[in-house]
């Protein structure tokens, strides 16, 4: 290896560990209070002029309200547009509907039903739109999830406390955890011995914690980006839309949370689905009007689709099957795309994808001296030429 290549090498050595170094100082319990200005409380941001969807890709569906939120339950998925919630299959997403307060929170998936925390507790809506039960009821939750076997967490919306209901409704726990829980994810491990695990996500802080259930305690902590959108879950894996900084975060939770991957994303990105089928991460930016897939199975997300949607898509679902639904906040209509029409997106932009794994390969780089430059055979330690 030439001078040059040490130094490089060395070089590349030195700011991996300065950024390993940056990683590990943010994994601290302790990241809650003062940030800089204009980090944290991020919305979604509304393109200045919708773009038109790719009509040839996906099929089209007339929904006149603004859907901000979308929760598969089963093999439907559940919507909130305002004081309403519909229900449907995928291809025919509002076929039910109720109506409940339209102060109420996020909905959050809740294993066999979806979740709306409220004012007034947290109601549990079924996969046809009707509300089976209000659990923590008197309480005003900002945040819920709920758990395979019937647990419901829910997050104080005027404190940091963090309520836990068994299967049968009742307050089994509570402890404390970061304040203002914007969004509650289940942390999902193959092990299903381990203890379990949940994410808070402060969004006011720009921020992710880890919460311990088994152990009724938060545990590790980071900074998410510049001010962090909204968080899904897949297998052993964490994605998250840090919209103000313009990018896709990775997330993996074992012993603490760590920040696996970063990618840029297309401006403003909002909601992410983990398309397990797949093994990529789907991303909407609102102020583009952008579906942006990345496939996050090597160092760094790589991105490997990238379709126009209808306006302002501020949810996406990615089902088991590979089927991708995208619905607009602003009465733009839902985009349905069924396995075959996501895999032909995939392949059309298969040649821009080859192109960026290409550039992002680590290689050996060629030194740039003049020939013969680099040869030292003939020459003294001074530089001269030997006799």
């Amino acid at each position: 290896m030439s001078e040059n290549s040490r130094r490089r090498v060395i070089t590349s050595l030195l700011a991996g560990l300065s950024a390993s170094a940056v990683v590990l100082a943010g994994c601290s319990s302790d990241v809650e209070g003062d940030i800089d200005a204009g980090m944290g409380n991020a919305t979604p941001v509304p393109a200045a002029s919708p773009a038109a969807p790719d009509t040839a890709i996906g099929k089209a569906k007339k929904i006149d309200e603004g859907i901000t939120d979308a929760v598969l339950v089963g093999d439907r998925v559940v919507l909130k547009a305002g004081d309403k919630i519909f229900a449907g299959p995928l291809n025919n997403p509002i076929e039910r509907s109720t109506k409940l307060d339209a102060k109420c929170g996020e909905l959050a998936p809740g294993g066999p039903t979806a979740l709306l925390p409220c004012e007034d507790g947290i109601h549990v809506i079924t996969d046809q739109a009707t509300e089976a039960a209000v659990v923590g009821r008197g309480t005003n939750y900002s945040a819920a999830v709920g758990l395979e076997g019937g647990r419901i967490i829910g997050a104080h919306a005027d404190s940091n406390v963090i309520d836990v209901f068994g299967a049968d409704g009742e307050l089994a726990s509570d402890f404390k955890a970061a304040n203002n829980g914007s969004q509650l994810v289940e942390i999902p491990d193959a092990d299903s011995d381990a203890d379990v695990k949940l994410l808070e996500v402060n969004r006011p802080e720009t921020s992710v914690h880890e919460l311990k259930l088994d152990e009724s305690r938060a545990g590790s902590a980071l900074r998410a980006g510049i001010g962090v959108g909204k968080v899904a879950s897949g297998d052993h894996v964490i994605a998250a839309a840090d919209t103000k900084g313009n990018q896709l975060l990775i997330y993996t939770a074992t012993d603490i949370i760590r920040l696996h991957q970063a990618a840029p994303a297309p401006e403003a990105p909002w909601a992410v689905a983990v398309d397990e089928s797949r093994g990529i991460v789907w991303v909407t930016s609102t102020k583009v009007n952008k579906l942006t897939g990345y496939d996050i199975s090597s160092g760094t997300p790589v991105k490997v689709a990238d379709i126009n949607t209808v306006a302002d898509p501020q949810s996406v679902v990615a089902t088991e099957d590979g089927q991708i639904g995208v619905f607009s906040a602003t009465g733009d209509g839902a985009q349905i795309f069924d396995s075959a029409d996501v895999d032909k997106a995939i392949a059309d932009f298969k040649q821009d994808a080859e192109k960026i794994r290409e550039e992002m390969s680590v290689r050996e780089p060629a030194d740039k001296l003049p020939t013969g430059a680099g040869d030292t055979k003939g020459a003294d330690d001074s530089g001269g030429e030997t006799k």
